[in-house]
């Protein structure tokens, strides 16, 4: 073959392989704009559901507490001295078994700051006292009768908070046992509202809403009713007796 003959077979090939490089560069181009108007045809919708909800056990706790600046020997002395008014407050409420929960007693130095004044001048000092303390949990579904023994408590109190003795009162805390089978409900119904959205929107332009692409779920708000507040990492308010509960879904549509 004569150098003439292989240059312009060499062309040839050249040209062929850059016909080839461009077909199945289009080929690519073609494919990524049809993957690309595929993924467009999807409608983004967010659906919720709301219920309202009465909370069905209360839980309160309260904790006696005993301290001494001069021995934990002085500390228990005081802390027994209170039981008699204590003891005679809880038979008084009549709470059921496993209503009543005492913790084992607690007891041992506790160090504190305090500012003294040391030669004419203000210092921070680090000081030693002893505590005793116990903490009692009171759980009920008949959550008047917990309310009740709240109202009851302040004189019992009183009389037990004597000789460096302390108790201190927590609020009520109300829940709400069924909440897992509520979030099942919920789910299911702001997906079904979310359904009703994204079709609302699509009829609008002549289309129609096909299977699901992507789900993602929300964080459930439980506020005190008729409360709008929400947080980003979800809530769950015990402070109020009745309340709702609030599931929030996101759905991706395919839409035809």
């Amino acid at each position: 073959m004569t150098p003439a003959s292989r240059a312009g077979l060499s062309a040839v090939l050249a040209t062929a392989i850059a016909s080839a490089a461009f077909l199945a560069t289009g080929f690519v181009v073609v494919r990524g704009l049809a993957d690309l108007r595929n993924a467009s045809d999807v409608i983004n919708v967010t659906g919720s559901a709301r219920r309202s909800i009465t909370s069905d056990l209360a839980v309160w706790t309260f904790t006696v507490r005993s301290a001494s600046d001069t021995s934990l020997q002085n500390a228990y002395a005081q802390f027994r001295a209170a039981q008699p008014a204590l003891d005679t407050y809880l038979r008084g409420q009549n709470f059921a078994q496993g209503e009543l929960r005492r913790e084992p007693v607690s007891a041992g130095p506790e160090s504190y700051s305090t500012i003294e004044t040391i030669g004419g001048e203000n210092e921070e000092v680090q000081r030693t006292r002893y505590v005793v303390s116990q903490s009692y949990r009171v759980q009920s579904g008949e959550i008047d009768r917990v309310q009740a023994a709240v109202g009851a408590a302040t004189s019992a109190f009183v009389d037990a908070s004597t000789g460096g003795v302390t108790v201190e009162s927590g609020e009520i805390s109300y829940l709400y046992t069924k909440l897992a089978d509520m979030r099942l409900t919920l789910l299911k119904e702001a997906s079904q509202d979310a359904q009703r959205r994204a079709q609302a929107i699509a009829q609008s332009a002549g289309n129609e809403v096909g299977a699901v692409k992507t789900a993602r779920m929300g964080v459930f708000q439980i506020t005190p009713r008729f409360e709008t507040s929400v947080e980003d990492s979800g809530s769950y308010d015990t402070s109020s007796l009745d309340k709702d509960v609030t599931a929030v879904v996101e759905i991706d549509f395919v839409v035809r």
